[in-house]
């Protein structure tokens, strides 16, 4: 059992993380083992170091962690046994991607990811499929590069085509003379 004072530093640490934290999302952790949730837990420490956490925490600390830094709209996802994904470090997305194939391959089910907050936007239980499908930032400078790149990429290759014709012109007029 908690002391208050233990108690009024998580919530005090909670409340400074997720004033700063890009990615919240709450998910219903029951059916899974200590071993799926250290499995998780490695997965997210592999791709973030320390930039990612996954919590259980009590809803009455949650709320007043939340609170405390401003959110509003979350009393839904406090409802049941809680745990917590936030993120201070790297792509968010791309954390709710692992942890959306982590509930995938335990085959549980994926309404239990609640929903939460992706750069202080909510998003609900429904949403959470659509953010795990989208690209990573990498995946779209790639993107964007590429669509950059094609009109440059045509303009030299019509720039060249005329200097290319110029010179079949320049050489035939040259044999022509040469005959």
């Amino acid at each position: 059992m908690l002391t208050r004072q233990q108690k009024e530093l998580i919530v005090k640490e909670m409340g400074e993380i997720f004033k700063k934290t890009s990615l919240i999302l709450f998910a219903d952790f029951l059916g899974f083992t200590v071993a799926d949730l250290t499995e998780l837990r490695s997965r997210l420490r592999e791709k973030y170091g320390d930039g990612a956490k996954f919590k259980v925490v009590k809803n009455t600390l949650l709320n007043l962690a939340l609170k405390s830094a401003e959110y509003e709209g979350y009393e839904e996802f406090l409802k049941g046994p809680t745990a917590v994904l936030y993120v201070t470090e790297g792509d968010p997305v791309e954390a709710v991607k692992i942890v959306y194939n982590f509930y995938k391959d335990k085959k549980a089910d994926l309404s239990r990811l609640k929903g939460g907050f992706l750069e202080g936007k909510k998003f609900t239980a429904e949403e959470v499929e659509n953010i795990a499908k989208l690209p990573s930032k990498e995946e779209l400078y790639a993107m964007l590069v590429g669509r950059v790149k094609a009109p440059i990429t045509g303009l030299v290759f019509v720039l060249s085509g005329i200097l290319r014709n110029l010179v079949y012109v320049l050489n035939a007029i040259k044999e022509k003379k040469s005959e």
